[in-house]
């Protein structure tokens, strides 16, 4: 172990400078190889900067909002090794492991008083939210306006585990900071990759197959539902299956909205074999700069399974149209749903939203392309798992 001084890395090719947006690590925690210390911004997207050794955090050398120019000081830290600057390429994310739900103090609010005529003061969403579950008002306390009881005094602390599905070709590594952020909030959070991605290895060569694996693997409780193109799709068909026990539903560029679906990108990553075509295919997805060691590392992982996973993607999308259709399943879904879409997405039409019910809840991000939840994930994690109870704020 020794003191160190880290230096903000190159993010890509062209990168000379970049905007710290958040620090991940607090001064004085422990942190291992692999995880997350802050996230920057260039001038296409947000990227983490993981630490390339276990370490402790002992200062922070610069602070969100400030421009850092390449190789310049970021943070002291006291280090594993005998390596005293960091400033290598970054390589591919590190997995990130599920993260269980900080404990919560339980609430002391002041009991619920009754109205006027003896009935017990409650917003309509806390009493659909008792009839859900089937537990009755009396003896609960309340922490709305004047002590009513609202749906948060309901669920109590059952808040529900938030459950991540990423998209095709892809796996769970592809999240990167969002689960801890969730983890910030106080949300318990699992990541669960699709047949043949990333460490699962069964197989489906059919949509429904692929929603029936998932299925089996998810967990006991309420859910959050949390998807991604192919991964949303299968979310909003998850949330059907499993009635009340799904609580929000949240889709970034779902598939299965409309017809047309890239397929230079389907057939580019079904082909590439070299390091060269995978890096050209994979800016068509607008998630920033791949450093050449991150796409080194990544093509191995690509090449194993590759077809399997390209069986599933010729069973969704062929000659550039999709063969799924998730519009019946978001207007069945039991719980609110929200959809956010980049307006310059090159692999779906953001336009394609014109076919979603009503009530879904539509964010538009100008100028991001198809991941949506990496350009902001501030946003992306403000919006899943809601506790909103719109009587309270009315």
């Amino acid at each position: 172990m020794g003191r160190v001084i880290l230096t903000l890395p190159r993010l890509g090719e062209t990168m000379e400078e970049a905007k710290v947006t958040e620090w991940l690590v607090v001064i004085g925690a422990v942190y291992a190889r692999g995880d997350v210390l802050l996230e920057v911004e260039t001038d296409k997207t947000v990227v983490e900067v993981p630490a390339l050794a276990a370490g402790t955090l002992l200062k922070q050398l610069v602070a969100p909002g400030d421009m850092v120019e390449l190789d310049a000081p970021i943070a002291e830290v006291e280090q594993e090794g005998d390596v005293s600057v960091a400033g290598p390429e970054p390589t591919a994310p590190i997995p990130t492991a599920d993260m269980p739900a900080p404990t919560k103090p339980a609430p002391t609010p002041p009991s619920a008083p009754r109205d006027a005529s003896g009935r017990i003061a409650a917003s309509p969403a806390a009493r659909a939210e008792a009839r859900r579950r089937g537990v009755s008002l009396s003896g609960m306390s309340g922490s709305g306006r004047r002590g009513r009881i609202t749906a948060d005094d309901v669920g109590g602390d059952d808040d529900g585990t938030v459950v991540l599905i990423h998209g095709l070709f892809d796996n769970s590594t592809g999240w990167r900071g969002l689960p801890q952020r969730l983890a910030r909030r106080g949300l318990a959070c699992i990541t669960l990759d699709l047949p043949g991605h990333g460490t699962d290895t069964t197989s489906a060569d059919t949509f429904d197959q692929a929603a029936a694996l998932l299925a089996d693997r998810l967990p006991i409780g309420p859910l959050h539902l949390v998807g991604h193109s192919l991964g949303a799709a299968l979310a909003a068909r998850l949330a059907t299956r499993i009635g009340a026990r799904a609580r929000s539903l949240t889709l970034f560029a779902p598939a299965g909205l409309g017809a047309a679906i890239s397929a230079d990108f389907l057939t580019g990553m079904a082909q590439a074999s070299s390091a060269e075509a995978l890096k050209t295919v994979l800016a068509l997805l607008d998630g920033g700069p791949i450093s050449d060691a991150a796409i080194a590392q990544q093509l191995p992982q690509h090449l194993a399974g590759l077809a399997v996973r390209s069986r599933l993607a010729e069973a969704v999308a062929r000659d550039g149209r999709q063969q799924i259709d998730a519009t019946a399943d978001i207007a069945a879904a039991p719980c609110p749903v929200t959809v956010v879409f980049g307006t310059a997405d090159r692999i779906l039409d953001w336009r394609d939203v014109a076919h979603l019910p009503a009530e879904t809840r539509i964010h538009l991000i100008p100028n991001a392309g198809h991941l949506p939840h990496l350009v902001r994930p501030d946003l992306a994690a403000a919006l899943i798992a809601p506790r909103h109870d719109p009587a309270e704020t009315a």
